[in-house]
């Protein structure tokens, strides 16, 4: 019994100096690694700066476990050895050494029988990866237009590049799954059909949106850089994405619409038509009946002249587009410069207007009548070329060949 007991306080005193051992080993570890720099020039850029404290976390929680883990099997050596030094507590000895010897034995055994399996799924894996690799380099070069596919825009090349990758994957789970060690146990199958019911019927949405966001890709509604009004938001696209399309607008505000809401509303897109003339921008006045309209058209254009930001080439034009019951609606088109100064040359060009209208004494206003005026109110034809307004050769040839026909109709003497 004295030997037993001398052996068993020689056991726990080992124990207690390997603990003590265990801790300072796992105390210099943590702060080996909490002080490592990480220097970004043996790094990917940035990794020093984003993830850092990501990794430091992770190699505690790592070096924490392992501490526990050998803790545990240093308690239960301790326990078995000394359950072993007395006849009574002998045979629980026997059975523990048993447990952790088939524990061992069946972990191994179970490694071993899924080493096989492991090797096919990394083996798929690398050839997925492979493939996935060679579809990146194929069109980014498409992207970048170092390579032309009679089949391929730019504009959808990355949104193809992406559902190639994700068919890749997706045979590549399929090929690898019968490998994978347990796939063929009930708990594996059963939480594998809870993952497919969980994902589809949490991704209704997303479906939605992705479909959308293939109808917008695809058919070239809106891409980078167009100019767009969507519903009541207008600016430039700054991204088409799988699930939603980014616009910045004038304020510099950027604004993310979802592909369902931008198939589901008018869009109108002012780049896509725009070709070497550039962009149109247009603007709207109502002047009433009184005012001679070669004046309006003039007037117009003199303030489309002086705004910068306009082309000269093709010349601004003005048309009138209705004529309403109170006043005529006349419509100012002109072709930008730059697109991204839209918004900035259509406040100059307001501006410009109103100078216009001011310097020749003209009013701009939308007249309502509550009665019907004493005389008729028209514009005679003495103030039809009211400056700066110009008569043309036209008008002037119409005249002439009006007062030749009137000297041709014989009088009634």
């Amino acid at each position: 019994m004295v030997t037993s007991l001398t052996h068993v306080a020689v056991a726990t005193l080992a124990l207690l100096v390997l603990v003590w051992i265990l801790q300072r080993v796992k105390l210099w570890t943590l702060r080996r690694l909490a002080q490592s720099a990480f220097p970004p020039e043996r790094l990917a850029p940035g990794l020093a700066a984003d993830f850092h404290p990501h990794i430091v976390q992770a190699g505690k929680t790592i070096i924490s476990l392992m501490w526990v883990a050998t803790l545990l099997v240093l308690v239960y050596l301790w326990l078995v050895y000394c359950l072993g030094q007395f006849p009574e507590s002998a045979p629980w000895a026997e059975q523990l050494e048993e447990f952790l010897i088939a524990l061992f034995l069946d972990f191994a055994k179970g490694a071993l029988g899924a080493l096989p399996g492991l090797v096919a799924v990394v083996i798929v894996f690398l050839i997925a990866r492979w493939f996935v690799r060679l579809i990146r380099i194929v069109f980014d070069k498409v992207e970048t237009g170092g390579l032309s596919l009679p089949w391929l825009e730019r504009e959808t090349a990355r949104t193809t590049q992406t559902l190639l990758i994700m068919v890749v994957w997706l045979f590549a789970l399929v090929a690898a799954y019968p490998y994978i060690p347990g796939s063929e146990t009930d708990a594996f199958k059963g939480l594998s059909v809870l993952i497919g019911l969980m994902v589809t019927l949490g991704s209704t949405g997303i479906i939605n949106q992705v479909i959308s966001g293939l109808f917008v890709v695809y058919s070239k509604s809106v891409r980078p850089e167009d100019y767009v009004r969507v519903g009541d938001v207008e600016g430039e696209v700054i991204d088409v994405g799988f699930l939603a399309t980014k616009l910045r607008t004038p304020r510099q505000e950027e604004i993310t619409i979802p592909h369902s809401v931008l198939v589901g509303t008018a869009t109108t897109n002012y780049s896509s038509l725009a070709g070497d003339n550039g962009m149109v921008v247009t603007t709207a006045v109502t002047i009433g009946y009184d005012v001679p309209w070669r004046q309006v058209h003039a007037l117009l254009q003199l303030g489309a002249a002086r705004t910068h930001g306009l082309r000269r080439e093709p010349p601004p034009r003005v048309m009138q587009r209705e004529l309403s019951d109170f006043y005529v609606q006349y419509l100012l088109l002109a072709h930008l410069e730059g697109v991204k100064s839209r918004a900035a040359v259509l406040s100059e060009l307001h501006a410009q207007i109103q100078d216009a209208f001011n310097e020749f004494g003209t009013q701009i206003m939308s007249p309502h009548f509550e009665s019907q005026p004493e005389k008729p109110v028209f514009v005679p034809k003495s103030e039809w070329h009211t400056p700066p307004a110009a008569p043309s050769d036209s008008s002037a040839g119409s005249v002439d060949s009006q007062q030749e026909a009137k000297k041709s109709v014989p009088s009634d003497e």
